[in-house]
């Protein structure tokens, strides 16, 4: 065998060559597939229509770099007899840390600047986990929790699969040198060929099995992620007999491989149990072009990937893939939305190319060919690494610092409540004495109140029982439902108290009170399947319910639910849920009340007060725009059974509804109250509970729609203009449809209408209907999905 020089390591450029000895020493097929893999990672992201299962582009990256790292080191070792672990790492500090570390500073400092302190501690908390390339298994812990699972996904979210690559980078060259130091009589070659393929096989049995289980772990799983690295390095290692392939094969392998990744690209979607069993396409296809490309056939897919677009993208590949998302994510996040338009992301997507093309020219390209002792590089990179998490965790301190808060106090009585509503319309800045302070927002939740040995976690089906309120009551107070019910938990202890009652709380997190099978939560079995979980815990609960026969059951629940599917609920699915619920629970002598949703902000309310605290009403929304999904659903079913319903919106919002009320921080995130004003509202809540008169609910505002054009029996053709009016008391409603029945029309949707100063308006194309006579109508749309249709009138089409 002849030994290769030492600069036959390098590039003329002076990077290392990513290729086994036997190969070119530069593949531009490679380089223009990092190029494909970035922009599907870049398109999918933005929203570009039609590249739904873009983010196949990091498998792609995954098998790249296992062929990349493994030609290094077999270079290295062919150049010069042996592996230098600290040269290796020097390396990889030169090639990766500069620019990850500085991104993740930029990100950091955008996001306190861009989305205030409480979004800034959080991301500098990501960027923590980040630098030490532990991000995997930290999105992973936050995409299996309830809470932190329906946050808006982190600008730092994307280093997940750089802290894969780095954790395969730290066992794999040991391993190769390890293998390398075993003697026998197979080559050093035959047994990496063994020991990979080992890998592979193991992985991916764990890739596929663990994403019909826990996907969320399977996903930022280095484990089940390791198997495409190993393919990659298997590529590599197999070189010299790939070498061997007929050209008319290898041509085919390229163009084969190629199009599995734009078919996976194009077909896969969000929904796709990924990466399971079907990430092989992908991954076997960015295989079969490297291996086939190992050949240089005269017309494989190296014709494509080599022209200068994708060799610019490819260059830049690594650069481009670390700025995008924060860019992407801290504007949709500023905008208060959890992405935004096409329109838009497209521009974003351009600055993200100017921006990545600077950090590759200033930092990246620069930095990686510094000639540093090896030694000083590796020592360095540790100080980088351990100087990043100082400064992010002094920041996260310094910003974390509590205000002066004042005590938290119970409200007198219904009245006070409903003045401090009224009057927050008027407050402009957080109080410096808010409670909870915004930087503790995130923690302070009701349910946590209670031991956590006494709630059911999500794979849970029972829980243990723990008394709570006055522990040697007679009486027994229960409340049911899921972390809806939980966050009242303070309020309901003192409650019980003062009332000499026993409390006992059957709280399972993203589990209805509704006998309704809802699909699995993030991280629990198949994406969409159903919640088992759930429904042997309904089985429990109800069970439980009937044998302790409590003297008030209190019932209460979100109901932001998907189907198994994962599709919508319906109103009339929702309701013959809580139907069936009640149904179960037959006892006379159980007074049943059931506690309506708090109204659902469209932002996390902390996270906007944090942004704002100049501007408190940034953070208000009108009460007709607060989502209540289903509440009047609940409402009607509870009312046809007679059973109690406690309506809580007086208790937070009068015409808009408001993140500060009085001193407290109303809210703990998008979806829970905080402990802190749950608290306050004892005396309102027990007001509600045990006052025997009819509550007033928000259902009962006055609702109007009417059409105003065109008049009844008017003659219409072309295009003609609807128009109508329509309230809920003195705030708009949230949208209004225009129907037509006739001709076989039965209350067709004709026309969304859009909000003018004269009422709602859209145009009606009348050509797209026959000549006819008509009824139409307008239809009035109330936050909670409620119709109120307008009287009908007469029309003819006549075109």
């Amino acid at each position: 065998m002849n030994s290769l020089t030492l600069d036959q390591r390098f590039l003329v450029s002076g990077n290392e060559a990513g290729t086994a000895p036997d190969d070119r020493r530069f593949r531009p097929d490679v380089e223009g597939l990092r190029a494909v893999a970035v922009l599907l990672v870049v398109f999918y992201h933005a929203g570009f229509p039609g590249v739904t299962g873009g983010y196949i582009g990091v498998d792609v990256f995954f098998v790249i770099s296992g062929f990349v790292i493994t030609g290094v080191l077999l270079r290295e070792r062919r150049g010069t007899g042996g592996n230098s672990l600290v040269d290796f790492y020097a390396r990889r500090v030169r090639r990766i840390l500069p620019a990850a570390t500085f991104v993740i500073l930029a990100t950091v400092a955008a996001s306190y600047a861009a989305l205030g302190f409480v979004s800034g501690n959080s991301v500098a908390n990501d960027g923590r986990w980040a630098a030490v390339f532990l991000s995997n298994l930290h999105f992973e812990a936050v995409g299996t929790n309830y809470f932190t699972a329906k946050l808006p996904p982190s600008p730092l979210q994307n280093y997940w699969s750089l802290s894969v690559e780095e954790q395969f980078y730290v066992l794999y060259p040991s391993l190769f040198l390890l293998i390398a130091s075993v003697k026998g009589r197979l080559s050093f070659h035959s047994k990496m060929v063994i020991a990979l393929t080992a890998v592979i096989a193991g992985s991916f049995w764990l890739s596929v099995t663990q994403t019909a289980t826990q996907p969320t772990a399977a996903y930022f799983s280095p484990f089940a992620r390791a198997w495409e690295l190993a393919l990659g390095a298997l590529v590599a290692i197999a070189t010299p007999w790939l070498r061997r392939l007929p050209a008319p094969v290898a041509t085919a392998l390229t163009w084969v491989g190629l199009a599995a990744i734009a078919v996976s690209a194009l077909v896969f979607t969000p929904e796709t149990p990924y990466p399971g069993s079907l990430v092989a396409i992908p991954v076997v296809g960015a295989a079969l072009l490297i291996a086939g490309g190992v050949v240089v056939p005269r017309w494989g897919s190296e014709l494509l990937l080599r022209l200068k677009p994708f060799q610019w993208f490819g260059k830049r590949s690594y650069s481009l893939y670390l700025w995008h998302w924060p860019i992407l994510i801290i504007a949709a996040e500023q905008a208060g939305k959890s992405s935004l338009p096409f329109r838009d992301t497209f521009v974003l997507v351009l600055i993200a190319i100017a921006v990545s093309s600077v950090s590759y020219r200033l930092i990246e390209n620069p930095i990686r060919h510094w000639k540093l002792p090896s030694r000083t590089t590796v020592a360095a990179g540790l100080a980088m690494v351990v100087g990043t998490v100082a400064v992010l965790s002094l920041t996260i301190s310094i910003e974390s610092a509590p205000n002066a808060t004042a005590r938290l106090v119970v409200a007198p009585n219904v009245e006070s409540v409903v003045q401090q509503v009224a009057a927050a319309r008027s407050i402009q800045t957080v109080p410096a004495t808010i409670v909870p302070a915004l930087s503790n927002a995130s923690t302070d939740y009701g349910g946590y109140s209670a031991p956590a040995a006494c709630s059911a976690d999500l794979e849970q089906s029972t829980e243990k029982l723990c008394t709570l309120g006055d522990v040697r009551g007679r009486r027994l107070l229960m409340v049911y439902g899921d972390s809806h019910a939980d966050m009242w938990l303070p309020a309901f202890d003192r409650l019980a108290k003062r009332a000499h009652m026993r409390l006992l709380v059957l709280g399972k997190p993203n589990c209805p009170a509704s006998l309704v099978s809802i699909s699995n939560p993030s991280g629990i079995g198949t994406p969409g399947g159903a919640y088992v979980a759930c429904d042997e815990w309904h089985k429990w609960a109800v069970k439980t319910i009937n044998a302790l026969s409590p003297s008030i059951l209190v019932i209460s629940q979100d109901s932001t639910y998907n189907r198994p599917g994962p599709k919508g609920f319906t109103a009339a699915q929702w309701a013959n849920g809580l139907r069936a619920l009640f149904k179960e629970i037959p006892n006379p002598h159980i007074e049943k009340v059931y506690l309506g949703n708090i109204p659902l902000p469209l932002q996390s309310p902390p996270a906007c007060l944090a942004a704002h605290v100049n501007h408190v009403q940034a953070c208000s929304i009108p009460v007709t725009q607060a989502y209540r999904r289903f509440d009047q659903t609940e409402y009607a079913v509870t009312q046809s059974l007679h059973i109690r319903y406690i309506d809580p919106t007086p208790w937070f919002c009068s015409n808009v509804c408001t993140a500060v009320i009085g001193h407290y921080d109303v809210y703990m995130d998008r979806f829970h109250v905080s402990a802190a004003y749950a608290t306050y509202l004892e005396k309102p809540l027990a007001h509600a509970l045990f006052t025997p008169t009819p509550l007033a609910t928000h259902f009962d505002f006055q609702v109007v729609s009417k059409l105003i054009q065109p008049s009844n029996g008017a003659t219409v053709s072309g295009t003609s203009w609807l128009a109508a009016t329509a309230s809920v008391g003195s705030s708009p409603v949230a949208r209004v449809e225009f129907e037509l029945s006739g001709h076989g029309l039965a209350n067709e949707p004709i026309c969304p209408a859009g909000p003018s100063f004269i009422g709602w308006l859209c145009p009606w194309e009348t050509a797209r209907f026959a000549n006819g006579r008509y009824v139409l109508r307008s239809v009035a749309y109330t936050a909670t999905g409620r119709a109120i249709p307008s009287r009908p009138v007469r029309v003819t089409v006549r075109n």
